[in-house]
């Protein structure tokens, strides 16, 4: 089984807080990333009832071959 070491792990977090931190000072990224979450809290709602509105599958079965 090959895996990941702790010093990969650790160096891949390092890089996710710089590059996070590089981000976050930019002007308006923090604006648009709350924007953005924001739309995912809606859209995770919206699953539900566009699961629940979908058109249902048509389903037809037959105890009798097609034989046309």
């Amino acid at each position: 089984m090959t895996g990941k070491t702790e010093t990969q792990l650790s160096k891949r977090v390092e890089q996710h807080a710089a590059m996070l931190k590089e981000a976050l000072a930019r002007p308006g990224v923090r604006e648009v990333m709350e924007v953005y979450g924001a739309w995912q809290q809606i859209d995770r709602r919206l699953g539900t009832y566009r699961a629940a509105t979908a058109a249902a599958p048509q389903i037809t079965t037959t105890d009798q071959a097609n034989t046309r």
